[in-house]
């Protein structure tokens, strides 16, 4: 394993939501705990919001093949943003992408196992618009070790929030929730990790349709706050065998995306006004993630604190009924507390897997993918700068043990 002197990685991620970048510069240097030194978003236009939608919903080979190229610019762009805000040295870009399909689930091809995730980037594209070398196509490496390439972040997690006293739930609220269940023995180790359900999905896509476009979610909750959420819509939406299947595992855009939302406005047609329909996704949301926790994690053992990151922890309604059904043991706190931007940590998770990759260190998580061991996470695509990023980040090589 590398010794390692510093290295300042830049985490880019781009969410199910398709809103924008995020990105968080990290320093990581040896015997020192990792330090975010900053952090950045950039906001896509509408127009290019709803181009990323379009493509995540339907795309042939020709938009697939020019799909890379666009986001790989809508990368170098962000960049030049931060570049231009911030003089820190970047070493690494440590990039995910945007997926347009994640599909753990195998299917048969001619006799043939298959199953992916589609993450939009090229790398190549975006080492020569940058100069800077890339990291990149994390997912991979775990689906081909068995794993459902999904969830990436419980590495970093226990790097960033590893050192809280007590166990620990870290849940971020994206497009997908998901969770990471942090216990501690001798070190602080994942237990579980998983995504619990749809987080933003389904409530900001029915703010986009039901304002023709105009909105792309429901602004600290407002809508389903007017609302009354439908019992037995909500009930049956939880018997989706996703909720009760057993982790590790993992979704998307494919199962809780507009397709879904769709199915739910057709059979409900007339039935139902917006608010309530907003009102009980958000609902759907709220309760798959207690669910989660009921279910996969306090049978296991107490934990101290749920720590919120992610878009949704900007929806105060959706906050208010977390917190009324969360169990009283269990405190609620944002990620900010622990110096995790909310809008950061899933960046800052990137960044540290680029960390890992340069150093040789498998950064999956068995327990969390379901792979069969542990395994390096991502490819290296050299920029120019490829000299200097190994003298600043390798002193020496040693054999791993």
């Amino acid at each position: 394993m590398g010794k390692q002197q510093k290295l300042n990685i830049l985490g880019l991620m781009s969410g199910t939501s398709g809103d924008g970048i995020d990105g968080a510069l990290v320093k990581f240097e040896s015997g020192v705990p990792p330090a975010l030194l900053w952090h950045e978003s950039m906001i896509f236009p509408k127009k290019i919001q709803d181009r990323i939608k379009h493509l995540m919903v339907r795309c042939n080979a020709q938009q697939l093949a020019q799909a890379s190229t666009f986001i790989s610019e809508l990368y170098s762009q962000a960049v030049e943003v931060f570049r231009k805000k911030h003089s820190d040295l970047i070493d690494l870009l440590a990039a995910h992408g945007q997926t347009l399909a994640h599909v753990p689930s195998p299917a048969i091809w001619e006799d043939k196992t298959v199953f992916g995730s589609l993450q939009a980037l090229n790398p190549g594209y975006l080492a020569e618009r940058t100069g800077l070398s890339v990291a990149s196509d994390f997912r991979s490496r775990d689906m081909a070790a068995g794993g459902q390439g999904a969830p990436l972040v419980p590495f970093g997690d226990l790097c960033f929030f590893g050192s809280i006293p007590g166990d620990s739930v870290i849940l971020n609220i994206g497009g997908i929730a998901n969770i990471t269940v942090i216990r501690h023995g001798k070190e602080p180790f994942v237990e579980a990790a998983f995504d619990t359900g749809p987080g933003n999905m389904l409530i900001d896509q029915l703010a986009y349709e039901a304002s023709n476009g105009r909105k792309a979610y429901d602004s600290d909750g407002a809508i389903a706050f007017s609302g009354k959420t439908n019992g037995d819509l909500l009930e049956s939406l939880l018997q989706d065998p996703y909720f009760a299947q057993l982790p590790p595992k993992s979704t998307g855009r494919e199962q809780f995306g507009v397709q879904r939302l769709k199915e739910i406005r057709d059979d409900w047609k007339n039935k139902i006004s917006t608010a309530n329909l907003m009102s009980t996704l958000l609902d759907l949301t709220v309760d798959s993630i207690v669910l989660a926790l009921k279910s996969f994690v306090l049978p296991f053992g107490d934990v101290a604190r749920l720590v919120i990151s992610g878009g949704g922890a900007l929806n105060k309604e959706l906050i208010r009924r977390l917190n009324f059904r969360i169990p009283a043991k269990c405190e609620v706190e944002f990620s900010d507390a622990y110096g995790i931007p909310t809008l950061a940590r899933e960046a800052m998770g990137f960044a540290a897997l680029g960390n890992a990759l340069i150093l040789g260190i498998p950064a999956n998580i068995p327990v969390a993918t379901g792979a069969r061991k542990k395994v390096l996470l991502g490819s290296l695509t050299p920029g120019s700068n490829l000299k200097d990023l190994l003298l600043n980040s390798i002193l020496t090589f040693e054999p791993t043990p």
